[in-house]
């Protein structure tokens, strides 16, 4: 694949929490950096999880992607490049989430203003001159359909959801492809869903009917590659080094996340 003059910016999104969202966010991430792509990561999630991963604290950590939110709105000046840290050991920039300043923004803030949703894309179409040299931006979304992943929407070209092989999860997906079609329809005519992947799946009754449900479902998006439940995976958290990096030839969940990847290649294409 070409190197592009642009990002492609890819959300990771379900409001469901637990399903290997963010985990999913990061491992692709990290493949794209393997493969010589320079990829800027942004938490969106005020629960900082893929910034933690990193070893990232939103308290100890005063650039976070809340502050550079206020300062676009309050039209504040500022140097994006100081918002950006490097994690040498995974290879990807990350703009960091903090907890306190997101929560409010979503609640007090971006739900009071004009045009809340667009204040990432303002962001992002502001600072060109720096993240034109990102071929990706992976986004990582809240466990909400609030504004915050609102904004993540309007920016994006592409969607990936992550989808744990559970018939719970499994239901709630037309809510998430509904926000996914009204923003499209009111703010970014050129979002579309890259792809669902199911995540977490075991060797179960109830993994598999899920899996046949969303293939039969989601012809189209519907990713080939299946992410096993590994407890490799939320080992890696600890090691705060993304499973993918493993060369394990029993890891399997890094062959899987390198696989996936190759797939959004493909589809990017």
């Amino acid at each position: 694949m070409a190197k592009n003059t642009k990002p492609i910016i890819i959300a990771a999104a379900n409001q469901k929490g637990g399903v290997g969202k963010t985990t999913t966010a990061m491992n692709i991430a990290v493949a794209l950096g393997l493969k010589e792509y320079k990829v800027l990561v942004i938490d969106l999630d005020p629960s900082e999880s893929l910034s933690n991963f990193l070893g990232i604290y939103g308290v100890d950590t005063e650039n976070n992607i809340g502050k550079l939110f206020y300062n676009n709105i309050n039209e504040q000046s500022y140097d994006i490049s100081d918002y950006i840290i490097h994690n040498e050991t995974n290879h990807i920039d990350i703009i960091p989430s903090e907890h306190e300043s997101m929560k409010a923004l979503d609640k007090d803030v971006l739900n009071s203003i004009d045009n809340g949703e667009l204040i990432l894309k303002n962001i992002i179409n502001d600072n060109k001159s720096v993240l034109n040299a990102y071929d990706f931006i992976v986004i990582d979304c809240p466990a909400t359909l609030d504004y915050l992943t609102d904004n993540a929407l309007c920016v994006a070209q592409y969607v990936i959801i992550p989808c744990q092989a559970n018939p719970i999860v499994y239901a709630a997906l037309p809510n998430l492809y509904n926000a996914i079609a009204d923003v499209k329809a009111k703010y970014n005519k050129k979002l579309s869903v890259l792809g669902v992947v199911a995540t977490l799946y075991e060797n179960s009754r109830a993994c598999k009917l899920t899996v046949d449900m969303l293939s039969k479902t989601y012809k189209k998006e519907f990713f080939a590659t299946t992410i096993s439940k590994q407890s490799v995976v939320s080992e890696s958290a600890l090691k705060e080094k993304a499973v993918v990096l493993s060369n394990a030839k029993d890891n399997k969940a890094a062959q899987q996340y390198r696989a996936l990847t190759d797939e959004i290649l493909e589809r990017v294409r």
